[in-house]
């Protein structure tokens, strides 16, 4: 899907200034054989994360008619045959998980995870984040 530079732009409500951000990234863990360490990753941390029925903005970019397809997995045989990892390792207690692949080619994006919990997780090289839900009225 298409990518592009995208900026915020703050939204006036009777007097005052509102920004619609639904997540934050709130952690992270590093995979094995992961391309970023510690230094990149915790550049991702507090980032925001707005997603549409049809639209992805994490970190200044944007995905626009995005396509979304959720199924059901084994949390032990997803983590295991695609990232050759243990839930364990990702202190993820969950039996099974939501998997959300998307056609937007942001990174982290065309295939990621939703816990029961509410948060996300999305995987960038080698390192693993988690977004919490965010709630602003």
């Amino acid at each position: 899907m298409a990518e592009d530079n995208f900026q915020p732009q703050p939204q006036t409500m009777g007097g005052s200034v509102s920004m619609r951000v639904l997540w934050t990234v709130s952690e992270y863990r590093i995979g094995t054989n992961a391309v970023w360490g510690n230094e990149e990753a915790r550049k991702l941390l507090f980032k925001p994360l707005d997603i549409t029925a049809t639209m992805i903005i994490f970190d200044g970019k944007r995905c626009r008619n995005v396509i979304f397809n959720k199924e059901t997995a084994k949390t032990k045989e997803y983590l295991d045959k695609f990232f050759h990892i243990t839930p364990q390792m990702l202190d993820i207690a969950d039996e099974t998980v939501e998997v959300i692949k998307t056609d937007c080619n942001l990174p982290g994006f065309a295939e990621y995870l939703r816990l029961r919990d509410g948060r996300l997780v999305i995987h960038i090289n080698g390192v693993f984040f988690y977004l919490e839900p965010k709630v602003n009225y």
